[in-house]
């Protein structure tokens, strides 16, 4: 989309993006972004430090979050972005501890299986340790690793070879519902989208589940939607009344496509539509709760 006011989908290095949220808050504003939403994975650690920093400049900061979710039948894998929430408030917060220490479990698991493949990963090991449940660990901070350590030729290598489902250190990540998640949201009066919907491989049978769901939109403007692509989602938002969301899910140079931030995102009249949603949603919850 030209004219991008709004992107909605960053990470930092408060979970797998490789700049800081001072250094995102930077570029958004270099770039000519008027508002920016840090949606790291599966932590709110990187909203405080991006508002502060973000105090007299030109780019507004939006709270959000990435949430990794799938179902206990299967290993099919569905984010959703919560948007506009109370990041300061309890019920998220509660939500995402017990999900950094599983993730944890998890990265060590996978450190286990690669030494099991004679990887020298101790370094890592190590780090984690030193850091434990300080940000969420994900398989991009191992694949990082695996590539700059020379294990692997390249970034993608690292999934290809070991990481990604079927390879020999592919550990499954703990099992968030996506309604578990889309209700933490709701309940700290945020906006919940499904977060880059033509990734989906089995993107049918997850539709016929997460339709049924209290979601309130569809990020259907992303970095790696084909027209086409954003066409169809834009039809489904037109169809079932759903709000539109969009971004670059940017990460950083490394990114396998080096996203740009703000390559992708929505126009000024989008975000209006959604502030004054989420201003409804507020005062919704407000009255609900009095």
């Amino acid at each position: 989309m030209t004219n991008v006011f709004a992107d909605l989908h960053t990470h930092s290095t408060a979970s797998d993006g490789i700049l800081s949220p001072e250094e995102l808050v930077t570029i958004a504003e270099n770039t000519g972004l008027e508002v920016l939403g840090l949606t790291d994975h599966d932590t709110i650690d990187g909203i405080n430090p991006a508002i502060e920093f973000a105090k007299g400049k030109k780019v507004r900061i939006i709270p959000g979050i990435e949430l990794s979710c799938s179902w206990e039948a299967g290993d099919i894998s569905v984010h959703v972005i919560g948007l506009f929430f109370d990041h300061e408030g309890k019920s998220l917060r509660n939500l995402l501890e017990g999900q950094r220490k599983g993730r944890f479990r998890r990265a060590l698991r996978i450190l286990d299986l690669l030494e099991g493949l004679d990887i020298t990963v101790e370094p890592l090991r190590k780090r984690f340790l030193a850091s434990e449940y300080e940000k969420p660990l994900g398989r991009p901070h191992i694949a990082r690793y695996l590539f700059e350590s020379g294990a692997v030729r390249d970034f993608q290598a690292a999934f290809n070879q070991y990481l990604r489902k079927g390879a020999p250190a592919y550990v499954p990540k703990p099992v968030l519902l996506p309604e578990d998640g889309i209700s933490a949201i709701h309940e700290a009066g945020g906006l919940a989208f499904i977060a880059h919907p033509g990734l989906i491989s089995e993107w049918d049978e997850v539709w016929d589940q997460i339709r049924r769901l209290s979601l309130d939109g569809i990020e259907v403007y992303y970095s790696e939607h084909e027209n086409p692509q954003t066409e169809f989602f834009a039809n489904i938002a037109r169809d079932c009344g759903y709000l539109i969301s969009g971004g670059s899910d940017f990460h950083g140079v490394m990114d396998k496509s080096a996203k740009r931030l703000g390559g992708s995102g929505i126009d000024k009249k989008m975000f209006d539509t959604l502030e004054l949603a989420a201003q409804r949603n507020f005062q919704r919850k407000t009255v609900a709760a009095a």
